[in-house]
This record gives C-alpha cells, sequence and structure tokens, in this order.
C-alpha cells in the first residue's frame, strides 16, 4: 500500500524557497531539484520502512539525489509526514524543533 503524503507547513516552504533559489541560478534547475524530490517522496512512499532512522527518534531520512538535501519523515497510520526538506549545510537543531 502506498501511504498518502503530509508536509508540515515549514517543509513546504523550505522545498517551495530551494526550487525558487535553484531556479534563479540557472533556468530548469529549480525543475530538476523539485523532479528529484518528488523521486524521492515517491520511493519513501512504496518503501518507508527502507530509510534509516535518525539516532534516537522514530523519525527517518531519504537523501534527495544530485541535490545537497535530506527529507526528514516519521510512518504514520496512514500517511508518511514530511518535516523538513533540509539542506545539509544547514543546523539540523531547526528541523529537529519541529518534532513534537
Amino acid at each position: 500500500m502506498i501511504l498518502s503524503v503530509k508536509f508540515l507547513d515549514a517543509a513546504e516552504v523550505e522545498a517551495s524557497e530551494a526550487i525558487d533559489w535553484y531556479e534563479r541560478r540557472e533556468t530548469g534547475l529549480g525543475t530538476a531539484f523539485r523532479e528529484s524530490v518528488e523521486a524521492t517522496i515517491s520511493f519513501i512512499q512504496e518503501n518507508p520502512l527502507a530509510f534509516p532512522i535518525v539516532h534516537g527518534s522514530n523519525v527517518r531520512k531519504a537523501k534527495v539525489q544530485r541535490f545537497p538535501y535530506t527529507i526528514f519523515f516519521t510512518i504514520q497510520t496512514k500517511r508518511i509526514l514530511i518535516y523538513s526538506v533540509f539542506h545539509t549545510s544547514h543546523n539540523p537543531i531547526v528541523w529537529q524543533g519541529r518534532i513534537s
């Protein structure tokens, strides 16, 4: 069964800002980033247990191909909850503060 996906508002903002940033750098690069994120999310939906758990939590992480981003998520009853579409050079305290 493929699980539905829900983004925290902050995760949606992160993804949108990254798409815009890449598109400003080079036409089409924002689209490539969005497609890479979507492909990662599709794989998460089909194989959520394939991704490692972040130490000391129930949060899992999936690396986005080609870009320095990681998607942090949890598996809930009938959905995947995405906490962050996170640039790997940023301070992880940002996404960790979203976990309740």
